[in-house]
């Protein structure tokens, strides 16, 4: 990928050291020139540990142009101004905050700080869209009653946004355009008792498709919540930052909470090069069928970096590697990614390991269940005896980590599945249980509904579990209903493998109100159990017993509601008059309805007939065209009638019908006034002052 797909150089402008400094911008264009005596230098990514602010110019700076593009004729000056700011905003960006090869040196660390907290205002008017299949590009996402296209919405959506979906099934990918901060992240939520389901075309497993289902290259700080996504190449993924032969990251700070990916190609749940990866409460299943990419497993890490990654209360089952018969584990902690934690999760018939460690060091894994992988058998190739934890090649995957009060369950079957264990380390070891066949510890885990709960009697189970650091208090508390065995329905031309024999049951799950009524978590009461259950009846969501909310009324759609009034056309100048001075024709307010394409235009014609009062009516169509007119009287020493026409110019002409405003416009909006303070600033700090009043805070 090379550089870091957010800050990718034909995303911003570049500036050219010869290009005429016109205004703050170069001359012809809307493209931001370098101040005197700066350093000209094309947009190149730095470090993530950057400051959020950064993050929001550039996005301001990659829209500003299309927002102001939007707005009516009648605006140019607005328009211009608008361009302006948001340029004068980036080049204080490129001048002020940390530069791409030290991104730790301030090179003004006031004024930063002081862009920093202006540029995070929008997060303060932060907004709700509703999104639904049948959503429309010309509604205000406002209500369930007018909800837009998840595309306008995904694209719109910025810091401190929640888009919430609609139930039913979405022919089109998720794809977040924008990123939110730290303390606003951009949340993407299932609506109360739906099940939205992200919906590709389900590609054969020798196309060559790359696509993401749920996914960005450049959006960090997004939550993903109660969301379905399958027929993909990749269920759930942010960027390709190149691999270990690239030392560029990848967009970071993914949250995925109760969701499930399944019947993608490659992988469901994907995370790379990045850090602040948290997935839970999901299902990843049937994923891995392309011939074409390999290196696919239910959820992987690869170069996941910090000390924040987790995965909790998570189920991966039945994924494979159907080109390389490599990995096709429930979960890989891959290349570098040290530290993650595994907790309450629980994998079972995967081709490769329930965890494969490689080139990863400080794992942390808790109470987890693993059953039965390995189902590869001969077809296993790297290695050919995955079991159900591989610890590759010993060494660094031993290093650091913590395995405490996991049950695992081998299946026996030589090669791939004669040893549960691959390389077991030598320290970090406790309280866990390893066994194969098929012993009595579950409560039916190759049932209709396969349940991991310790059995009754299961006392190598039961209360012989750790409670010391890092023990949960709580158990994965998944309904087992969620899942059933039946051949799998796949997605378009997915492929099957022969051993698949248990299905994710989206029937049974919309019929409980969504992905989270499949997890009911037990607290851990005592001395816990081993695994990722505690033992004990496993709360349910009784069918049908979630209401979906009312549609609600308010919000428009199509041509809007009364918006801003624009004058009529001015009334035209009477002839040439014989005796007393005519009136001029009046001025009239017209009515606005329609869209923002209209322009008034309008033909006045005045009367002169002695001295009276002029009027004028301007009306506005849908197609936003108008007409005025302007009549009038007066009297003299003589009689004059004379007809003239006029036209408005074009300061006057504009938008004869107005539409609610759209969401690619809050944002923005909001940060306007911050960005005129920058622009202020800026001009302060080139005439060598710097910043020395006090920011406020905003709530």
């Amino acid at each position: 990928m090379g550089v870091h797909p957010t800050y990718a150089p034909e995303a911003v402008p570049k500036v050219s050291a010869e290009s005429p400094v016109v205004a703050g911008t170069v001359a012809g264009s809307r493209t931001p020139a370098a101040p005197a005596g700066a350093e000209a230098e094309s947009v190149t990514p730095f470090a993530h540990t950057s400051l959020d602010a950064y993050h929001l110019a550039l996005s301001a700076l990659a829209k500003g142009d299309w927002i102001a593009q939007q707005l009516p004729r009648g605006y140019g000056p607005l328009r211009d101004q608008l361009s302006l700011a948001l340029q004068s905003a980036y080049l204080c960006g490129r001048l002020l905050l940390p530069s791409r090869t030290d991104p730790s040196a301030m090179r003004n660390p006031r004024l930063s700080s002081a862009l920093a907290a202006f540029l995070a205002v929008p997060a303060a008017n932060a907004a709700t869209l509703f999104v639904s299949p049948t959503g429309s590009d010309t509604c205000d996402c406002a209500t369930r009653a007018t909800p837009c296209s998840l595309a306008l919405a995904a694209s719109s959506a910025v810091a401190g946004d929640t888009v919430v979906l609609m139930d039913g099934i979405y022919h089109e990918p998720l794809y977040v355009a924008n990123s939110g901060t730290s303390e606003a992240w951009i949340t993407f939520a299932a609506d109360q008792c739906a099940t939205p389901i992200i919906e590709g075309e389900g590609s054969g497993p020798n196309d060559d498709t790359q696509t993401n289902g749920v996914g960005s290259q450049e959006a960090e700080y997004v939550r993903f919540r109660g969301v379905v996504s399958r027929g993909w190449n990749i269920g759930f993924g942010n960027g390709w930052a190149g691999g270990t032969e690239s030392t560029e990251v990848s967009n970071g700070h993914w949250e995925i909470e109760d969701c499930v990916a399944y019947s993608n190609g490659r992988t469901g749940f994907t995370f790379f090069s990045a850090e602040g990866f948290r997935l839970s409460r999901s299902i990843s299943a049937h994923n891995g069928s392309s011939v074409l990419h390999s290196w696919s497993s239910g959820v992987t890490l690869f170069e996941a970096t910090g000390s924040a990654n987790s995965v909790e209360d998570t189920i991966s089952f039945e994924n494979t590697d159907a080109q390389k018969h490599t990995d096709g584990s429930g979960f890989i902690v891959d290349q570098m990614s040290n530290g993650v934690t595994f907790i309450n999760n629980l994998a079972f018939g995967n081709a490769g390991s329930c965890l494969r460690l490689t080139m990863s060091s400080g794992t942390r894994f808790i109470n987890n269940t693993c059953f039965h992988n390995s189902q590869f058998g001969a077809l296993a190739t790297g290695p050919t005896d995955p079991g159900e934890l591989y610890f590759t090649n010993g060494g660094v995957t031993q290093e650091g980590v913590t395995f405490i009060s996991n049950v695992v369950v081998g299946t026996g079957q030589a090669p791939a599945g004669s040893q549960p264990v691959l390389n077991q380390p030598p320290s970090g070891w406790t309280n866990n249980v390893v066994t194969t066949g098929s012993p009595s510890l579950f409560t039916d885990a190759t049932g209709t509904n396969p349940s991991f709960v310790p059995a009754d009697g299961a006392t190598q189970l039961i209360g012989a579990g750790s409670s010391g650091t890092g023990a949960p208090t709580s158990d994965i508390g998944f309904d087992p209903r969620c899942i059933v065995k039946r051949t799998p329905v796949m997605v378009g031309s997915v492929a099957r493998e022969s051993w698949w024999q248990y299905d994710v049951d989206i029937d049974y799950i919309q019929s409980i109100g969504g992905v989270a009524a499949c997890f009911n978590a037990a607290a851990r009461s005592g001395t816990p159990d081993i695994g990722a259950y505690q033992s004990g009846p496993v709360s349910t969501i009784t069918p049908g017993s979630c209401v979906p909310p009312e549609p609600g009324t308010g919000g428009r759609c199509g041509v809007a509601g009364a918006g801003e009034a624009d004058s009529g056309g001015t009334g035209g100048l009477g002839g040439t008059v014989t005796g007393g001075i005519g009136g001029v024709g009046g001025t009239g307010a017209g009515a606005a309805t329609g869209t923002e394409t209209g322009v008034t235009t309008g033909t006045d014609t005045g009367v002169i007939s002695g001295t009276g009062t002029g009027t004028g009516v301007d009306t506005g169509t849908v197609t936003g065209t108008g007409t005025g007119s302007g009549t009038g009287t007066g009297s003299g020493t003589g009689v004059a009638t004379a007809v003239g026409s006029g036209a408005p110019d074009e300061k006057d002409a504009g938008c004869a019908c107005r539409s609610a405003p759209s969401p690619e416009r809050r944002g923005w909006l909001g940060a306007l006034g911050a960005l005129g303070v920058v622009l202020l600033a800026r001009r302060r700090w080139l005439q060598g002052g710097y910043i020395r009043r006090r920011v406020s805070s905003r709530s």
